[in-house]
């Protein structure tokens, strides 16, 4: 493997993916992927929605600089914007990935029909294997 991409989101699950990726593929680039997704809004009027994800995706990527740092190993930070699951799915091709490492949730039944599945769409869509880290 040369180029791991690796989607985070702030959750353990997307940690443990991480730690997965930087254990199991130790010659290979990591590519740390999070998606801006304005999911709430600010308390400060002055903070668009838009801008508070913007800095929450940066916060996320510095924690998996520190993550990979902990390993003595380096990223390559990515923060795009748009549907989880289709960034994902595109980011394979744009950054020429060999393999995808990602968490899952673990939802099932309803919750998983209503809220759908990142890991599940990445999976079914995506030119390359992916690991699924639980």
């Amino acid at each position: 493997m040369s180029r791991v991409l690796v989607p985070v989101d702030g959750s353990s699950q997307a940690e443990a993916a991480l730690e997965v990726a930087l254990e199991s593929f130790p010659d290979a680039e990591i590519v740390v992927l999070h998606v801006i997704q304005v999911t709430r809004f600010p308390s400060d009027p002055d903070i668009s929605p838009y801008e508070l994800a913007s800095e929450e995706g940066e916060a996320i990527l510095e924690d998996a600089k520190t993550i990979a740092a902990e390993y003595g190993r380096s990223i390559e930070p990515v923060l795009t914007e748009g549907h989880a699951g289709r960034s994902i799915v595109y980011c394979i091709d744009e950054y020429d990935v060999d393999h995808v490492v990602m968490g899952s949730h673990g939802r099932s039944g309803m919750s998983r029909v209503l809220l759908g599945s990142v890991a599940e769409m990445v999976t079914r869509r995506s030119p390359v294997s992916v690991t699924i880290a639980r």
